[in-house]
């Protein structure tokens, strides 16, 4: 995992290894360490961290679809030369600050101002670390990058208020 950061960083036109695996092992270990921050934070033990692993797992799997596709669409429109493979893969890889969530947990229940920098320092490591992936994956520029992830985030976003929103005009039958 780290050598796919320092190889993203200083040696771009290199290869990383086997980045599927890669990919693989920083999702299940993100899944982790949101099961162990969420059933910490509700106190529930063992089952807790069962259940919140495979609702995280779950769900994570289908976020991390859904995004793969919609950010692979949006690179191909702006000239990207990957696939939905390497997007997924790309995705994975970029999301390996999320494992510094724990850190922010701890550092905000010593101090807020301290948690809220380390919570702030965590989504621009992702965003980041996410544009890198994307810039060496799909050959595109930096600022075509920094946009793909940006519009990808914006759709996703509202793709999810839409996904709550419909059930509940739906139910208050508006």
């Amino acid at each position: 995992m780290l050598d796919s950061f320092y190889t993203a960083i200083f040696r771009p036109a290199s290869e990383i290894r086997s980045p599927i695996q890669t990919a693989i092992v920083i999702g299940l270990l993100v899944v982790l360490i949101m099961a162990l921050n969420a059933a910490g934070a509700a106190g529930l033990g063992v089952g807790g961290i069962i259940g919140f692993g495979v609702l995280f797992l779950f769900a994570g799997s289908l976020g991390w679809y859904w995004l793969g596709a919609s950010l692979n669409l949006v690179t191909q429109l702006f000239g990207g030369q990957g696939n939905g493979r390497d997007s997924l893969s790309a995705i994975a890889q970029g999301l390996w600050p999320l494992l510094l969530t724990g850190v922010a947990i701890a550092a905000s229940q010593w101090s807020q101002t301290l948690g809220a920098v380390f919570s702030v320092a965590i989504t621009v490591g992702v965003f980041g670390t996410l544009a890198i992936a994307i810039h060496r994956v799909h050959q595109l520029s930096w600022l075509s990058s920094i946009l793909c992830v940006a519009i990808t985030f914006s759709l996703s976003f509202l793709a999810l208020f839409g996904l709550i929103l419909w059930p509940l005009m739906i139910i208050l039958g508006t």
